[in-house]
């Protein structure tokens, strides 16, 4: 049942057959729903303009982890030394060299200051469950006949997954990144940014999670699976002890090497939490609820006024107009009322028949839409006579003729019901 259907037949049909108090309530009530299911439409709309998505997080076993990028800033010249660390108890083996980048000052930088990195080259290193390396271990030492302890004030240390490093990524995933979410990477320097200490030993140990951002597009506004922006990122947990004579070293000058600090950064955690965002409202699943609510109102409004082709009346007519509906009816058919009633004494079949074809239309069949043929010939007398047209044009004219001029005694049945026949 179509709300455009029904406001049509409220204004050719049910002016006419129907008492004036109930094609009013009809037309009320259709105005009603019909508003009622604007707004709704309308909410929708609001809720898919204005939805920003919501994040699924989810824990995925993970036998290899990234080992992650570090870098190490400090006002004084310093040397980076790291080796590997097992949970059996294997005996710790020496980084490869071209994993650390020793530190350099660029006269040219903004903060004067020396930056060292220790960096997992095409994800090489990885902590590895089965080989049970788990941590590496930072020795840091310094040289610089400059430093002071009083002027100390302390080592910055930042880590970054190494599959996304900001100072490593290319350029095309860089701008991605920032398309996506602009604040991306400032919020990475602050996520795990710490300060080391004066012979200091310290302990970081990981997290790493997986961001799949949308990267928006109708489609996925639409209800088509998104195309994601993997962004992955580390969390660590911080702790940090001092050696008990440091108070020692205070004042006096460095001599050669003096170990700085030790930096542990490890994982116990066999698993990373991916994080996919999605949206809670699409043009799809909102139709699908458009058309849910619509059924809603349709069932409503069938309930109170009946559905023609199979219960005519609703509520409003058995029970609240009744009185009316049975005057209208025995106004209608005066003699008797076709399907409910028997004929009358005075009833002919002629009458009768008239009766029932005039009850179908008014309240279970719907012609109208047959109305545009009425009027035009039998489709099997225009069909024979379109074939005897062609084939006298085909030299067969004295067949055809034969043929015209006996009665189409088919034909004069149908439209005219001359030889009509109950049997």
């Amino acid at each position: 049942m179509e709300f455009i259907n029904e406001t049509q037949d409220i204004i050719r049909k049910y002016r006419k057959t129907e008492p004036f108090a109930l094609v009013s309530a009809r037309a009320t009530t259709l105005f009603i729903l019909v508003a009622i299911l604007g707004g709704y439409f309308a909410i929708l709309t609001a809720l898919i303009a204005l939805d920003k998505g919501i994040i699924v997080s989810q824990l995925q076993p993970a036998e290899i982890i990234p080992v992650p990028d570090v870098e190490i800033t400090f006002n004084y010249h310093f040397n980076i030394t790291c080796e590997l660390r097992y949970l059996d108890g294997k005996t710790p083996i020496a980084c490869d060299e071209d994993l650390v980048t020793q530190p350099s000052c660029d006269e040219n930088s903004e903060d004067q200051r020396w930056h060292g990195w220790f960096t997992s080259i095409d994800g090489r290193l990885k902590y590895n469950m089965a080989e049970k390396l788990y941590g590496v271990y930072f020795t840091i030492n310094i040289d610089d006949p400059r430093y002071l302890r009083e002027n100390d004030a302390g080592m910055f240390i930042k880590v970054h997954d190494s599959d996304f490093n900001p100072r490593t990524v290319p350029q095309s995933v860089h701008d991605q990144a920032l398309k996506v979410d602009p604040n991306f990477y400032s919020k990475l320097d602050e996520l795990n940014y710490h300060v080391i200490g004066f012979q200091q030993v310290n302990w970081m140990f990981i997290n790493r999670h997986i961001k799949k951002k949308m990267i928006p597009s109708f489609f996925s506004v639409l209800g088509f699976p998104p195309t994601y922006f993997e962004e992955p990122y580390i969390t660590s947990r911080y702790e940090s002890v001092t050696a008990p004579d440091t108070a020692e070293f205070a004042g006096q000058p460095i001599t050669g090497q003096q170990k700085y600090a030790n930096l542990f950064i490890g994982t116990l955690n066999w698993f990373q939490e991916v994080e996919v965002e999605s949206r809670t409202r699409r043009i799809l699943d909102s139709m699908s609820m458009l058309a849910g609510f619509y059924g809603l109102l349709a069932g409503i409004y069938i309930l109170i006024f009946g559905f023609s082709p199979i219960r005519p009346w609703g509520i409003c007519q058995n029970c609240c107009i009744r009185r009316r509906i049975k005057e209208k009816l025995h106004k209608d058919y005066p003699k008797s009322i076709p399907l409910i009633e028997l004929p009358s004494i005075d009833e002919t079949l002629t009458d009768r028949i008239n009766y029932l074809e005039k009850f179908l239309t008014q309240f279970i069949c719907d012609i109208d839409y047959m109305k545009e043929i009425e009027g035009e010939k039998d489709l099997e007398t225009a069909e024979n006579i379109e074939q005897d047209l062609l084939e006298g044009e085909n030299g067969k004219d004295e067949k055809t003729d034969e043929f015209a001029s006996q009665p189409d005694s088919s034909s004069s049945n149908r439209r005219g019901g001359k030889k009509f026949s109950p049997f």
